[in-house]
């Protein structure tokens, strides 16, 4: 009697997993995963979807991979068979890409998705990926409202009743809460352009005022945190700070929200 409910449960297993692997399609894979300082973007690329995988190094430097995966129905998972590209990249004060150097062009990589739900990289390159499971945060195309962008953002960093350091904490926060690294860069750009164009002048003037120190002091907190911490603390900030630096995603979505804010009406941001 064991033996035949063991076998019963094996083949329930067998089916579940089968049920599970069943329906995992093409979109299943839409939307940024992460595991611990990594994390991985995939977006729809008709017929293929774009894969992107970023991996802190520092808050200056990271390692970036980009695949181009088409979707194979028999083995459920998404498959680069040897374009796939990887770079070390350097970023500036202004949240951009400063340096970009070249490690390989040839890189190879199959993604699927576990029983448990988990994303995971097979780096057929130089296994980078090896014992990474990547949890799901949440799914790509998201965009703060103009008016988000007008109030929580632009009018926030605006306030002169705020401190340098309120307003860099709520920056980041509002890049993090955003998920800006979802965002669909379009409509990211498009309502951002439209919030600051609906700003009257002096607005435009009290943000321009601070916004480059808000954008040095975040940029100096994530380069040696012990140096800027002191400037947190008379309004208690500090732990909250900490939080969100201790998230990758969010010194990502802050480099997004910083870049395309310096680049705003520029079509080639």
């Amino acid at each position: 009697m064991k033996k035949i409910i063991s076998v019963i449960i094996a083949i329930s297993l067998l089916c579940l997993s089968a049920a599970c692997l069943a329906e995992v399609s093409g979109p299943s894979f839409i939307g940024t995963w992460v595991c611990g300082r990594a994390a991985i973007t995939v977006i729809d690329e008709h017929p293929g979807y774009g894969v992107s995988i970023t991996w802190g190094n520092s808050a200056s430097e990271q390692s970036a991979w980009e695949y181009y995966c088409t979707f194979d129905a028999d083995s459920h998972t998404l498959i680069n068979d040897g374009s796939g590209t990887r770079t070390e990249q350097t970023f500036g004060t202004d949240g951009e890409i400063s340096e970009a150097v070249v490690v390989y062009e040839d890189g190879a990589a199959v993604f699927s998705i576990d029983g448990e739900g988990m994303l995971i990289w097979e780096d057929q390159k130089e296994d980078a990926g090896d014992g990474m499971a990547f949890e799901q945060t949440g799914f790509y195309g998201m965009a703060p409202s103009v008016e988000e962008f007008r109030i929580a953002y632009f009018g926030m960093i605006a306030d002169e009743e705020l401190s340098l350091a309120k307003k860099a904490c709520e920056a980041l926060n509002f890049a993090a809460a955003s998920e800006l690294w979802l965002a669909d860069v379009e409509a990211l750009r498009a309502n951002l352009l439209e919030a600051w164009e609906g700003l009257d002048e002096a607005a435009q003037s009290a943000f321009d005022a601070s916004f480059v120190d808000v954008a040095t002091l975040l940029d100096g907190c994530f380069e040696d945190w012990d140096a800027h911490r002191a400037e947190f603390e008379p309004e208690e900030l500090e732990g909250r700070m900490e939080e969100l630096m201790a998230e990758p995603l969010y010194l990502e979505a802050w480099r997004d929200l910083c870049g395309n804010t310096l680049t705003m009406g520029n079509s080639e941001g």
